[in-house]
């Protein structure tokens, strides 16, 4: 038996560092949007243990990677003792603040869920992404929310519900771990409630009013890697309504109402030889496409 399984990307439509908590993780306030950039996994049951296999050679792919661990993870919770083989085709870069090793593992655990007829519930399988990541939980439930606390603490929003995104990544990975280590909280907050009520306001009504949002990883991301502000300034100058970093970078976006003009500057980065796509926001980050 095998199941396929096509796993969104995501973008911080807000992303506010608020504090620390007593663990030590940061705490957050963010806007997650799926948008429709996608992974594919194939999972079979295979005799015993945890096979795992993709096609993106700078990944390692072995018993310390999301998949491999999601994998382990709800087999032993639920008693398995089947192996299964995961093999992973990937079109998400990573190190660019997208969330492709988020979705995979979410994508594994819902897939192993449904492919050997555990019956897990939603809340069991967002405890066991919350102990993989902190944007597991997110790309379980699969919609745009709202995300506290790490970002385990989702709430359903209304997401963007039209126009063109276009991201672009530089040829650099950012770090989260070195972001978060840089970051200084409370120095230049912009983010507030009121900001992130405005935003939502304004998703409701795009493409008719203007869109603000804020990144508390912005200045010191672009600080350090001038060449991310100057791809965001090209957006803004290409007609973008609203553009940011994603996560802590390194890939940005841009929102455009007009296709053809986040066609042209998706040309104009692509023509660089920089990695860049036109997506469209969705509505679901995980899809089952097929179990044989």
């Amino acid at each position: 038996m095998s199941i396929e399984i096509r796993c969104a990307a995501k973008i911080n439509l807000y992303l506010d560092v608020t504090g620390t908590l007593e663990n030590g993780y940061h705490e957050i306030e963010t806007f997650y949007q799926p948008v429709g950039l996608y992974d594919e996994i194939r999972i079979v049951r295979s005799g015993e243990g945890i096979q795992l296999y993709g096609d993106e050679p700078s990944i390692q792919w072995d018993e310390n990677n999301l998949c491999h661990r999601a994998a382990l993870l709800i087999t032993e919770r639920a008693g398995c003792r089947s192996g299964v083989r995961i093999d992973v085709r990937k079109r998400i870069p990573h190190g660019a603040g997208l969330g492709g090793g988020s979705s995979n593992a979410a994508a594994v655990l819902i897939g192993i869920n449904s492919l050997f007829g555990f019956g897990l519930g939603r809340e069991e399988l967002f405890e066991m992404g919350a102990e993989l990541g902190s944007d597991v939980p997110f790309f379980v439930l699969g919609r745009p929310a709202i995300g506290k606390g790490k970002g385990e603490i989702l709430e359903e929003a209304e997401g963007l519900k039209a126009g063109w995104i276009v991201i672009v990544k530089p040829e650099l990975n950012i770090s989260t771990s070195w972001a978060y280590q840089n970051i200084k909280i409370g120095l230049t907050r912009s983010g507030d409630v009121a900001t992130l009520e405005h935003l939502k306001e304004g998703l409701e009504r795009f493409p008719e009013v203007e869109l603000t949002t804020w990144n508390s990883f912005t200045d010191i991301v672009v600080g350090c890697h001038p060449e991310i502000g100057e791809l965001m300034a090209a957006m803004k100058d290409g007609g973008a309504i609203l553009n940011s970093l994603s996560g802590s970078g390194s890939a940005c976006f841009g929102i455009f109402s007009r296709e053809e003009q986040a066609s042209e500057v998706e040309k104009a980065f692509s023509d660089k030889g920089l990695f860049s796509r036109i997506v469209r926001p969705i509505d679901q980050a995980v899809v089952l496409l097929r179990m044989e």
